[in-house]
C-alpha cells in the first residue's frame, strides 16, 4: 500500500523522473533516467515481468542519481520487462522498451507509456504500430505471438495488400482499412518525374495527409469501433512504412486519450529513427540529387506533415476533438471506454 500511496501523490511533487528503456541487440535492457531538478543521492529501481499490478514490482537495485544509466540482464523471456524508479519519494511510472526488435518488420513499436495531460499513464502492450509485415520471418511471427496480439488493422491499400499478403497465425484477426492516398506504389509514380524535388515532395505529403483525413473518415471511425471492444486487445496497426496512415491513426488515438500534442508529435517523429531511406528498394544512383532529396522526404516523417494536417482540421472543424466526435463518431462515451481500457488505474 505504501508503494501505491506514494505513486498516487507523485504528481503533486516538484521532482520529476524521466526514463526510457532500450532493448539492445545483444539482449540486455538499457535503462536510462534523468531527474529534474538535479538531485543528489540514490535512485531505487524496481522490476517486474508484468505491469498488471504494482505488487509485482520487486526491488532490483539502487544506483546514484548521477549514474543515469543501468544495464539489466533479462530475467524472463527477454522480450519485455517493466521497471519503476523512485527518488525523493517520487516514482517514475511504468517504464518498458518501446521498440520491439524484429528481423524483417521495420518500425515496430508500442504506443503505450505516454502520460496524459491529467498525469495518467497509457498501458504498455495494448496498441502496437509497425511497417509492412508481409516479409515477416518465423522469428518475427513468434515474437508477435508472444506479444499476444489478437488483431491487426492493415492500412495498406488494396493493391499493395493483394500484392504482399500477410501470413498470420489463425488466432489473429486481420481487419483491412485501406488508406489509398498513401499507397506505397505512389512513390514509384512520383520519382518518374525528374523535375520532382524536395519541396514538391513535402507539398505532396501534406496534401496526401489531408486526403486521408477527409476521404477516410469511415475507416478511422471503424478503427475506433474496434478499439472500444476490449476483446480485440492487444492490437497492431500496420502500414507500408508504418509512418503516415499509421501515424495519423496513432495521433488520433493518443489525442483521444488526452496525450498532449507535443508528446504525440514526438511519437510520430520516432519513425525517422526506425526507417532508413537509404535502404529503400529504389535505384537512387541513377537519380539527380534533387530527386534523391525528394525520395528521402517521402520516405521520412516531418513535423511539417503532421502539423499541416492538424492545422487543416482545426481550421475546418474547429478542433481535433470536434473532428473526432462529428466525423469519426468518437463520442464522450467512447473516450471514456478508451481511457478505461488503455490507462493504468493506479
Amino acid at each position: 500500500m505504501l508503494l501505491l500511496s506514494v505513486l498516487l501523490n507523485t504528481c503533486m511533487s516538484t521532482v520529476k523522473i524521466t526514463s526510457v528503456v532500450e532493448k539492445e541487440r545483444e539482449g540486455d535492457f538499457l535503462l536510462k533516467w534523468e531527474v529534474s531538478p538535479d538531485q543528489e543521492g540514490n535512485i531505487d529501481i524496481y522490476s517486474s515481468l508484468t505491469d498488471s499490478s504494482l505488487t509485482g514490482f520487486m526491488p532490483l537495485t539502487s544506483k546514484s542519481v548521477a549514474d543515469q544509466v543501468l544495464r539489466v540482464t533479462p530475467t524472463g523471456s527477454g522480450l519485455r520487462e517493466y521497471f519503476m524508479l523512485r527518488t525523493s519519494g517520487v516514482y517514475s511510472g511504468v517504464v518498458a522498451n518501446r521498440i520491439i526488435n524484429m528481423d524483417n518488420i521495420k518500425n515496430f513499436r508500442d504506443i503505450g507509456g505516454y502520460f496524459t495531460e491529467d498525469s495518467r499513464q497509457i498501458k504498455w502492450g495494448e496498441i502496437y504500430r509497425s511497417a509492412d509485415m508481409s516479409s515477416a520471418t518465423l522469428y518475427d511471427q513468434e515474437r508477435i505471438r508472444r506479444l499476444n496480439i489478437r488483431m491487426i488493422i492493415d492500412f495498406r491499400s488494396e493493391r499493395t495488400a493483394k500484392k504482399y499478403p500477410l501470413l498470420l497465425h489463425p488466432s489473429i484477426r486481420k481487419v483491412a482499412l485501406p488508406l489509398t492516398p498513401m499507397d506505397a506504389e505512389k512513390l514509384d509514380e512520383q520519382v518518374e518525374d525528374e523535375r520532382f524535388d524536395r519541396s514538391d515532395a513535402i507539398r505532396y505529403m501534406q496534401e496526401s495527409y489531408v486526403d486521408i483525413v477527409e476521404n477516410h473518415k469511415k475507416d478511422f471511425g471503424e478503427m475506433f469501433d474496434l478499439l472500444t471492444n476490449d476483446s480485440n486487445y492487444p492490437i497492431l496497426l500496420t502500414g507500408a512504412l508504418g509512418k503516415d496512415g499509421v501515424g495519423l491513426a496513432s495521433y488520433f488515438i493518443l489525442h483521444a486519450l488526452g496525450v498532449p500534442h507535443s508528446t504525440v508529435e514526438e511519437d510520430y517523429m520516432l519513425s525517422n529513427r526506425e526507417i532508413d531511406p537509404a535502404k529503400a528498394e529504389i535505384d537512387a544512383q541513377n537519380m539527380s540529387e534533387s530527386l534523391q532529396e525528394a525520395v528521402t522526404a517521402m520516405l521520412s516523417v516531418n513535423s511539417a506533415y503532421i502539423n499541416y494536417v492538424i492545422e487543416h482540421i482545426k481550421k475546418k472543424y474547429g478542433s481535433v476533438d470536434n473532428y473526432l466526435e462529428k466525423e469519426l463518431r468518437v463520442t464522450t462515451g467512447k473516450k471514456h471506454l478508451l481511457r478505461k481500457y488503455l490507462l493504468y488505474r493506479f
